[in-house]
């Protein structure tokens, strides 16, 4: 655990000499970084709750980059009116947070991986996502975001592809990546969150609430987000909605999405080398449709579909 009570009250210190702390608890649905929520005070007696998110998960390497992305793409998104939490505090060192990090305002809302009309839940995650790739990030909102082209291929680079390795599908993904890489069509950047999917989406009253997590916020090809909002319907129990998504996304947007099948297996090699360790977060939220058998057969299915689209250009 890298968050103590007195965390807790540099933060307090930080942001507002007028908040009392009252108490101090895990957060639900965190299931890569630490996440406490503080219920706090102030002098006249009103509520107040911080989401506190620490970089903890076990590539922590780039964290003080991916706190200052999360922050700045806070940013980014509330300036163009999509949903997301209020981003109070960065500590890209962990000086006062006790490792890199940021403070939000608290959200109301919870997830939904096992909606009763996927349908429509499809349907709104779409248009969520459409409008977020309408946002076009000037030179100084991209100083502080990744370039998302390059982070879509972050398992080319390091100890990445012996780590992935042993899986019977990794020599497919890697070679069809490394041969077709600079045949991709060179579009106009957008803004992208990285990593959208449903655990990451907060809904209230039948609404959507926010969208979190954009500690990968970044610029780059709008096909990043539509593949890997796909792969993960495959890989966690609501194959349906893949198709659902897609076909709504480019309705409203009056065009294919182009470069999918190609960043559709470059988001396949992130589960890589054992596909079933992503399952159990869905079933966490309550998807009872997320069984280990997904990774021997939907995923399979994912990843040949999207080897065939990426050689015949789709």
């Amino acid at each position: 655990m890298h968050f103590k009570s007195e965390h807790a009250q540099n933060i307090l210190r930080a942001i507002s000499p007028d908040l009392k702390l009252v108490s101090v608890s895990p957060a639900t649905g965190a299931f890569t970084n630490e996440v406490r929520i503080l219920e706090c005070r102030t002098r006249s007696g009103k509520g107040l709750r911080l989401a506190v998110k620490l970089m903890t998960d076990d590539d922590a390497w780039d964290a003080p980059l991916r706190a200052s992305a999360d922050f700045h793409g806070l940013q980014v998104a509330r300036a163009h009116g999509i949903p997301a939490p209020e981003p109070l505090y960065l500590d890209p060192t962990g000086d006062v947070l006790g490792a890199p990090g940021i403070v939000t305002r608290m959200v109301e809302g919870r997830q939904i991986a096992a909606p009763e009309n996927v349908g429509d839940w499809a349907e709104s995650l779409a248009d969520l996502l459409l409008k977020i790739h309408d946002v076009r990030p000037n030179e100084q909102e991209r100083e502080h975001l990744y370039d998302g082209n390059d982070l879509g291929l972050y398992f080319l680079t390091r100890d990445y592809p012996e780590r992935m390795a042993g899986h019977p599908l990794s020599d497919t993904i890697y070679d069809a990546i490394r041969e077709l890489r600079f045949e991709i069509e060179n579009l106009q950047s957008v803004f992208i969150h990285m990593d959208y999917w449903p655990g990451n989406v907060l809904w209230h009253e039948g609404r959507i609430s926010a969208v979190l997590d954009w500690d990968a916020a970044a610029y780059g090809d709008p096909a990043l987000d539509v593949a890997y909002f796909r792969m993960n319907m495959y890989l966690r129990g609501i194959k349906e909605a893949a198709d659902i998504f897609l076909k709504r996304y480019e309705a409203e947007s009056g065009a294919r999405v182009r470069n999918l099948g190609f960043w559709e297996l470059s988001r396949a090699a992130g589960p890589l080398p054992n596909p079933a360790l992503w399952i159990p977060m869905s079933r966490e939220m309550g998807d009872a449709g997320s069984t280990d058998d997904r990774a021997d057969t939907d995923y399979y299915e994912f990843v040949e579909n999207a080897r065939r689209k990426a050689y015949n250009g789709r």
